[in-house]
């Protein structure tokens, strides 16, 4: 898990149809969730449920005995699979969509883990990830027996990320999401001072300079990543793949991306970049909050907002990307999302050019619990 680096430090520069794939499935397999980050940038217990905010039970309407899984690891889940839960709370639909990916086995004791969760600013939920879900997340690395568990973000422009961290968002503003995860029990890393390093993934063609990423990504085991579910007035859409943006310096962010004057005639080219960046990032498993979704606006107020109540979990990003803007679709969102096919989107049809992830809608499986809506979800998922 090593890649090769150029060290840096500080804040440089500033700061469609239904298929018989479709399946509700159930199962009573062990919770648990994390991501490994790859190298191609170079280098018992209690009953989730009853420990998820007090839900007891649980959710969704049962499923069809015949697709009821064997008892399994997290290696025996499809890649392409994508699990779609609705439970009581977030916790719970968290700790249950963990269960449906065969929990985190792959978590060995004593490994690190690390969260990144979508932290755009001192704002709630839909347009940052929600206090209950990564405390969830971070709780069932710690049940796996992870040695440590870390929560590290950059956010967004000249904010310092402790402000944001320490901005009561949590618990009806009573408390902030730092207290939120020191007590869930994860160490919180604020990236703005921490040492990056360059690195040039060979896809990433529409980078003249290294990408910048931080360090910390040499030091850990896992990778898990946690994003939102919402709109982007750039991106079009800002969910798993986008939510990197997060782990690339602002002199990245600022003078290749946002800031380059080639940007005025190729208005797809940051697009791409967000597709293309995630060459440097390969976690395993992503978990996307979509109790509240940014339908309109996005990625930050004001617009639209759906009470969407689901958690989405994938290991692969452009197929849950994929199902979140089906997801966006079926309730209702903006033209640029409504006025071509999922499959059309730039961002989404440029990560599988350079082999992010799945290579299109036939290699997406979706499994639902609780979600009524599924076959319609699915419908927009796959039209062409």
């Amino acid at each position: 898990m090593k890649q090769g680096r150029q060290g840096r430090t500080g804040n440089e520069g500033g700061t469609g149809r239904p298929t018989s794939r479709r399946r509700f499935l159930e199962t009573t397999a062990g919770a648990g969730a994390a991501a490994l980050l790859g190298a191609a940038c170079g280098g018992g217990g209690e009953d989730p449920l009853d420990a998820a905010d007090g839900a007891g039970e649980a959710p969704g309407d049962g499923a069809d005995a015949a697709d009821v899984p064997e008892a399994g690891t997290f290696d025996d889940i499809p890649q392409g699979r994508v699990v779609l839960v609705r439970a009581a709370t977030p916790a719970a639909a968290v700790a249950r969509g963990i269960a449906l990916m065969n929990g985190l086995t792959f978590i060995r004791p004593g490994q690190k883990v690390m969260l990144k969760p979508n932290m755009t600013g001192p704002i709630p939920p839909p347009d940052t990830t929600s206090c209950a879900v990564l405390a969830e997340l971070i709780r069932q690395c710690n049940a796996a027996g992870a040695g440590e568990v870390i929560v590290a973000e950059r956010t967004f422009g000249p904010l310092h990320t402790v402000d944001v961290f320490d901005w009561p968002l949590c618990d009806e503003g009573s408390r902030s999401m730092r207290e939120v995860v020191e007590e869930a029990g994860a160490v919180f890393r604020p990236l703005d001072d921490e040492p990056w390093d360059e690195v040039s993934p060979a896809g990433a063609v529409d980078f003249d300079e290294p990408i910048l990423v931080p360090r910390i990504l040499t030091e850990v085991d896992h990778l898990i990543n946690v994003p939102a579910l919402k709109t982007h007035n750039i991106a079009v859409f800002t969910m798993s793949l986008k939510n990197f943006f997060g782990l690339v310096h602002p002199d990245t962010r600022n003078g290749i991306v946002h800031g380059d004057p080639r940007n005025a005639d190729d208005p797809a080219r940051e697009k791409r970049m967000f597709a293309q960046m995630n060459l440097c990032f390969h976690p395993v498993l992503n978990v996307m909050d979509g109790i509240l979704a940014r339908t309109t606006g996005g990625p930050m107020p004001p617009g639209d907002v759906a009470e969407t109540n689901m958690i989405l979990l994938s290991k692969d990003r452009v197929a849950l990307d994929a199902v979140g803007l089906a997801v966006l679709r079926h309730v209702g969102t903006e033209f640029n999302i409504e006025s071509r096919p999922v499959w059309e989107q730039i961002q989404l049809a440029e990560a599988v050019r350079v082999g992010i992830g799945v290579g299109g809608p036939d290699e997406v499986e979706l499994v639902g619990e609780g979600i009524d809506e599924l076959a319609e979800i699915e419908a927009e998922l796959r039209e062409v």
